[in-house]
C-alpha cells in the first residue's frame, strides 16, 4: 500500500524511494514542436485518433495540452523552448501504464513499433527542423482533488467524432511551475510541499494539483514541476488575485508570477527556497484539449 500523503516511504527491493515521498501516480508526457501556423492541423489529427484509454486499468486522465501566453502577456510571448505542445497522461502506477504499451490496444493504435517511434512518425509533417517530440516520465506527488464535485470529462473528439477543422475549444486552464532543486535537496523540497496549508480543494473553479518528480534523468535540469488545474482561465486568475493566493506565496513581488499551485512558503533571500532551487521557477500555461477522465478523476 502507499504510504500515507507526505510521508517517506521505505524502500523496496530493488533500492526503494530513498527517503522520497511514495508516488501516488504515474505521468507519460511527450512535448511537441510545432510548426507555426499548424497547430489546426494538428490538433484535428489528434482528435481524429481513436482511442481505448477509458477501458485501460489504471487510466486516470489524459489532455493534449496547449502552451498559452501568461495572462496579459502579448500573443507571441516567448517561453525558453519551442514545445508549444504536450500530450499528457496519468496511470495510478508505472506498472499499469507499461501494461498499456505491452496490449494489444496499443499496437493496434499505434502499430508494432514503441511509442516514441509511433508519436516521431506520425506526426512528424507538424514537426519543426529541431527535432521529434521528446518523452518526460514523471512520478505524482501530494495529488489534492476539488471538495466540489466535478462534471467528467469525456471529449467527444477525443473519441473520434470530430470533423470540424477548426482549433479545438479548451475543457480545462493548466498552470505548471518548473523547478531545478539542488542535489541532495529533493527530500527536503518534498517535505517543504508536503506541510505546506494547502486550501486548493476549496477555490471555486479548482479541479486537481500533484506535485511531479522526474522519473528518469532529465533532458532540460528540471527535475520537478507542480501543475494545477482549473476549469478555465478566470478561475486561474481569481485565485491568483485573491488575498488567500497572497497569504500562501507572501509579498507581491516575492517570486515570478504563480503558476501550478500553493507553493511552500515566500522566498528566502539566500536563493530562490532558502537556496533549495538552482534557479528561480519558471511558470508555464496550457489550454487543455481532448480531455478523457476516469470514473475516479485523475
Amino acid at each position: 500500500a502507499a504510504a500515507a500523503k507526505g510521508a517517506a516511504a521505505p524502500g523496496d527491493a530493488k533500492g526503494g524511494w530513498q527517503g522520497l515521498m511514495f508516488p501516488e501516480r504515474y505521468i507519460a508526457m511527450n512535448r511537441f514542436q510545432v510548426r507555426e501556423g499548424a497547430g489546426q492541423d494538428f490538433e484535428e489529427r489528434w482528435a481524429q485518433r481513436s482511442s481505448s484509454l477509458l477501458e485501460q486499468g489504471g487510466f486516470r486522465w489524459f489532455g493534449l495540452l496547449k502552451r498559452v501566453p501568461p495572462t496579459g502577456a502579448p500573443e507571441d510571448y516567448e517561453y525558453p523552448d519551442d514545445y508549444s505542445y504536450a500530450s499528457f497522461s496519468i496511470w495510478e502506477t508505472k506498472h499499469d501504464f507499461t501494461l498499456w504499451r505491452q496490449s494489444p490496444a496499443f499496437k493496434e493504435a499505434h502499430g508494432e513499433g514503441d511509442l516514441l517511434q509511433f508519436v516521431s512518425s506520425f506526426f512528424s509533417g507538424f514537426m519543426t527542423n529541431k527535432g521529434p517530440p521528446k518523452p518526460a516520465f514523471w512520478h505524482g506527488l501530494l495529488m489534492e482533488k476539488s471538495a466540489e464535485p466535478k462534471s467528467r470529462l469525456v471529449s467527444r473528439e477525443a473519441s473520434g467524432d470530430y470533423v470540424e477543422p477548426t482549433l479545438l475549444r479548451p475543457q480545462v486552464f493548466v498552470a505548471m511551475n518548473r523547478f531545478v532543486v539542488a542535489p541532495g535537496r529533493d527530500k527536503e523540497f518534498e517535505q517543504r510541499w508536503a506541510s505546506r496549508e494547502s486550501k486548493l480543494r476549496e477555490v471555486p473553479g479548482f479541479r486537481f494539483f500533484q506535485l511531479m518528480r522526474r522519473n528518469k534523468v532529465p533532458d532540460d535540469d528540471v527535475n520537478y514541476v507542480s501543475m494545477s488545474v482549473w476549469d478555465d482561465r478566470d478561475a486561474f486568475d481569481r485565485w491568483r488575485s485573491s488575498d488567500a493566493f497572497k497569504t500562501a506565496h507572501g509579498e507581491v513581488g516575492s517570486r515570478p508570477a504563480g503558476g501550478g499551485g500553493e507553493q511552500p512558503g515566500p522566498r528566502v533571500e539566500a536563493g530562490p527556497m532558502g537556496g533549495m532551487l538552482l534557479r528561480p521557477p519558471k511558470p508555464y500555461f496550457y489550454e487543455g484539449k481532448l480531455v478523457l477522465e476516469s470514473e475516479q478523476g485523475a
